[in-house]
């Protein structure tokens, strides 16, 4: 390999240090909120999220042990410099009407407070 390498540098050719992919920050937000409202509560959170700067990757709604409620588990991709933003938006979640509850992490698994 080290030969490999003293050629490619000889050659004039740069190589790049293996592994420094940097993967998107993600967050998820799991929202529980009536079925009735989860329509505006969706366009709402759209609008808001693309105000403040975010991305919203992918909203996934399941049915919540209350046929009257549903969960969403919401992926966000959120840079670290926008960490602010997202916890001001969750907030603002919060005072929608009809959203019960919203908690940080996946539905699926324990929520990250």
């Amino acid at each position: 390999m080290r030969l490999f390498n003293l050629f490619l540098r000889r050659a004039g050719v740069q190589t790049m240090p293996a592994g420094i992919v940097k993967k998107p920050a993600v967050s998820r937000l799991t929202l529980v909120c009536s079925r009735a409202n989860m329509g505006q509560i969706r366009k709402t959170l759209y609008r808001d999220f693309g105000v403040a700067g975010l991305s919203v990757g992918s909203m996934q709604v399941d049915r919540a042990p209350d046929p009257a409620l549903v969960t969403a588990c919401v992926t966000v991709s959120c840079p670290d410099d926008l960490k602010p933003a997202l916890m001001n938006q969750a907030r603002q979640l919060k005072k929608l009407e009809g959203v019960r509850d919203v908690r940080w992490g996946d539905h699926r698994h324990i929520a990250l407070n």
